[in-house]
């Protein structure tokens, strides 16, 4: 398999991610503009609910 830099280095930060570019390129389109404002509407209404609960705090995402 020959590797460009910039996929060498994606392997580095996340292998799954260098798999997936490899072997199911289709699995890592853009989303649609559709799927975009789903998006964008859980962002504001995010940004609603930390404005609700001010003394909360926010728990970060990760998907590792």
């Amino acid at each position: 398999m020959n590797l460009s830099k910039s996929l060498y280095t994606k392997g580095i930060q996340c292998p799954k991610a260098l798999w997936l570019k490899k072997y199911k390129p289709s699995v890592l389109t853009p989303p649609d503009e559709q799927v975009q404002a789903i998006f964008e509407t859980g962002n504001i209404v995010g940004d609603l609910a930390c404005k609700l609960f001010p003394d909360g705090k926010e728990v970060p995402y990760s998907a590792n």
